[in-house]
């Protein structure tokens, strides 16, 4: 720092200097709402459930094929580890997987994400998008197939 610096914050220092009386008049403190960081359990078993729709929907529509049929087997088997493996994880730590509060409160309430805070309701349908999706494209599938194979059958 050169002097000529040195001599302008010393000039300046008395001037930042702010009364204790006045303090409390100047500063306004505001709280901001709690963020909630931890997912209500019940959204993952929305999206749980959102898959069990997608897969039975495959399950209905492959029915009469072996072949396809064999490969929605592996698929749920997949999908029976992809889900138990978290949930037996979560099973190890005591008090996770239980609610602050009901689910409508948390989805009027902030969450936290990396980017930001957020809804819940916004969390909620980040999380089951994609599934959804996949719900109508496969129904939208499975409808398509049906009237292909009525045309042969």
């Amino acid at each position: 720092m050169s002097v000529n610096a040195a001599r302008r914050i010393e000039v300046q220092a008395p001037a930042l200097i702010v009364k204790p009386t006045t303090a409390p008049t100047l500063l306004k403190v505001l709280a901001p709402a709690p963020v909630e960081a931890i997912m209500h359990p019940h959204v993952y078993r929305i999206a749980l459930g959102c898959w069990a729709v997608f897969l039975a929907i495959f399950w209905l529509t492959f029915w009469v094929s072996a072949n396809a049929l064999f490969m929605v087997v592996i698929a749920t088997f997949y999908a029976i580890v992809f889900f138990g493996v978290p949930y037996a994880m979560l099973r190890q730590v005591p008090g996770r997987a239980e609610a602050k509060g009901p689910l409508l409160t948390f989805l009027k309430q902030p969450f936290a994400t990396l980017n930001g805070s957020l809804y819940g309701y916004e969390a909620l349908l980040q999380v089951i998008l994609v599934p959804l999706c996949l719900i109508a494209g496969s129904t939208a599938i499975g409808i398509i197939i049906r009237w292909a194979r009525a045309a042969y059958y």
